[in-house]
């Protein structure tokens, strides 16, 4: 059995707001209103926009609209949700892809508040003929710049002329 969930994350940009759905697919899906989360499992696929992510399991954790944590837009499940997303957390084989750009590791979590990824567990990342891999890599969305920590290896692959 398939199991399919349709999140709305606001997206910004040209000074207005709008909602645009980020689908999720796996093969189960548990969620509990008590833990606030819900937890995908197996082939799990993640799209929001252009950007795709693919992992063995996947746990949206939730919390209460107006909490002193949440932002300032809201995210909801559907327009009468009183929780919205405070963080997801992608596990095993996880893979993304947004763009020309990848990556891949084996745990990342995306914080919605302070827009970054964090990725763990042998993480690599790919862009335009650069490839860089580290223990850790912080990628903060919002100002489009990336932090790898523990010690970072780059390789950049340059076409030469015959």
């Amino acid at each position: 059995m398939l199991a399919i969930a349709t999140i709305l994350f606001p997206v910004t940009g040209g000074g207005a707001s709008q909602k645009t759905a980020t689908v999720i697919t796996s093969e189960t899906m548990t969620a509990s209103s008590q833990k606030n989360q819900a937890i995908f499992r197996g082939n799990v696929k993640m799209v929001q926009g252009n950007l795709v992510v693919h992992s063995d399991i996947m746990t949206v954790y939730f919390k209460e609209k107006g909490s002193p944590t949440s932002p300032q837009v809201g995210v909801s499940s559907s327009p009468q949700s009183k929780k919205e997303i405070r963080f997801i957390k992608a596990e095993g084989n996880v893979k993304i892809f947004q763009g020309e750009s990848r990556a891949t590791c084996q745990y990342a979590i995306f914080d919605k508040l302070a827009e970054k990824v964090v990725l763990r567990g042998s993480p690599v990342a790919w862009q335009a003929g650069t490839r860089i891999s580290g223990p850790k890599m912080t990628m903060y969305l919002k100002e489009n710049r990336s932090v790898v920590e523990g010690g970072t290896r780059v390789t950049i692959e340059e076409m030469t002329e015959n």
